[in-house]
């Protein structure tokens, strides 16, 4: 999870959705396990409801599956016709799905494309063994930490050799086809087929996790997830999860705003050749806020009056915080845009010498 976790907004930004609802009153927001809509790219929490609460999530808990067999996918470890056989446990499995036998071998493709659209227990299973990945069947997490691993999984979609995309939003597809054990397999997760945006994601369902789903959507510059647990049923955690999503790219905006690095640029510097360095943040001050809200941003410099010399080109001077409201927004280092060498004897006596043939 590292770019998720490695972020530049670090406050947990919370509004409540009773706001967007009032805006779209036509809505009334069902009584679930928890939601959460998070801005994909940082993590940053937009609206939530018992974000935290370790719940059931069903086949939810394949997300990481599929996530760290995209890793090894991408990273050249496994390939998608490496050929899997089937352990021992798939005649446990529950909802199997495509009724995998003892020792029977599959491509990691077609055990991909079986978890992916059919949530099948047992392709899952030949799959985890595989890359060594425990396997439950009872998986309990979070909607925060699931629409973070969702988040994980499609920042991989953004790369040109993203493994099997096409199979997150298709509606059919088989597996052994042309066969006598041919299987069908139906997308479980039924907002690839309306809803505007969709890059993938997943849905499930059990008696102990209610109806669940997480999905991740991209609009223009936008990318949000949304998750749902322990609704009430199939059509209910669809429709909270698209009123969150359209929620989110009406009502949040990206914004990027202008800092003025005279309040802390140049430095004065203490025993260097030069007497200042320039400074300014090292990275992206981009935050998503409420439409119309950014312009309320303030900003605050940590920032020591003088440093002393040597100073490395990139060197951590101080940092810049940007609040919006109590909250804070983003944060990032202001670094040393170049290097100023220590004013020793001998680098004084160096630039005197060099003075006085220049003459």
């Amino acid at each position: 999870m590292k770019k998720i976790i490695t972020i530049i907004i670090i406050a947990a930004f919370m509004f409540s959705l009773p706001v967007a609802a009032r805006e779209a009153a036509e809505y009334t927001i069902p009584e679930v396990g928890a939601y959460v809509l998070i801005e994909a790219v940082t993590g940053e929490i937009l609206y939530a409801h018992n974000e935290n609460e370790q719940l059931p999530v069903s086949s939810l808990g394949k997300i990481e599956l599929l996530l760290r067999v995209t890793e090894k996918l991408q990273a050249g470890n496994i390939s998608l016709d490496d050929i899997v056989p089937a352990p021992d446990t798939v005649m446990r499995a529950k909802s199997p799905v495509i009724w995998l036998d003892p020792g029977e071998t599959m491509t990691v493709e077609d055990l991909m494309k079986s978890v992916i659209m059919a949530s099948s227990n047992d392709a899952a299973m030949a799959l985890a063994e595989y890359i060594g990945l425990e396997y439950t069947d009872d998986p309990h997490s979070s909607a925060y930490e699931l629409a973070l691993l969702t988040a994980e999984l499609f920042s991989h979609a953004d790369k040109d050799d993203f493994p099997l995309a096409e199979y997150y939003t298709k509606r059919l597809c088989a597996v052994r086809p042309g066969t006598e054990r041919e299987t069908q397999l139906v997308n479980t997760n039924a907002m690839v087929q309306w809803y505007q945006g969709i890059i993938g994601g997943k849905a499930g369902h059990s008696a102990a996790a209610g109806f669940c789903t997480a999905n991740c959507a991209e609009r223009g510059d936008m990318k949000l997830v949304a998750v749902v647990l322990g609704a009430g049923d199939k059509d209910e955690r669809f429709s909270l999860a698209e009123h969150l999503l359209d929620s989110g790219f009406k009502n949040f905006e990206y914004v990027t705003p202008d800092v003025d690095t005279s309040e802390f640029s140049p430095v004065k510097v203490l025993r260097g050749v030069e007497k200042l360095v320039e400074a300014a943040p090292d990275c992206s001050m981009t935050f998503i806020a409420p439409r119309g809200e950014g312009g309320r941003a303030k900003f605050e410099f940590v920032l020591p009056e003088s440093i002393a010399a040597p100073v490395e080109a990139g060197q951590v001077l101080g940092t810049v915080t940007i609040r919006l409201g109590e909250r804070v927004v983003a944060r990032c280092d202001i670094v040393a845009l170049h290097a100023v060498e220590e004013l020793t004897f001998w680098k004084s006596l160096s630039i005197i010498t060099e003075k006085f043939f220049r003459v």
